[in-house]
């Protein structure tokens, strides 16, 4: 029954990864002819969060998070979930969002208004 049960994991695994990357989902496979998904995910996560490198941006987004949540918890709460089911970072959310001025998303006048309100800085 556990076979039944790796096995199962290692196909949603593999489907979830093979659409967002086809080479990561062949490294993943050859990966799995050694050693379970479910270890490998586990080593691969434990390895991911512990390893220290210079996230500039990380304090920043902190500070605009903290900014947002206490503004609007229940906004800041919708944007951490939308963000955790779309599978992208907050910063990335948050970026999402402020890219939609620019992706014709806001009518014309709106978009002179805000060419003008950033025009001093």
């Amino acid at each position: 029954m556990e076979d039944d049960s790796g096995d199962i994991f290692k196909y949603k695994l593999g489907k979830w990864v093979l659409s967002i990357d086809e080479c990561a989902f062949m490294n993943l496979m050859d990966i799995g002819k050694s050693k379970s998904m479910r270890q490998y995910l586990i080593e691969s996560i434990d390895n991911w969060v512990s390893k220290e490198e210079p996230l500039i941006t990380d304090e920043f987004i902190s500070e605009m998070c903290d900014f947002i949540k206490n503004e609007n918890e229940v906004l800041y709460d919708r944007l951490m979930k939308k963000c955790a089911l779309k599978g992208i970072s907050v910063g990335e959310g948050i970026f999402e969002s402020l890219s939609l001025l620019n992706c014709g998303m806001i009518g014309a006048q709106e978009c002179r208004q805000y060419e003008d309100d950033f025009s001093d800085v």
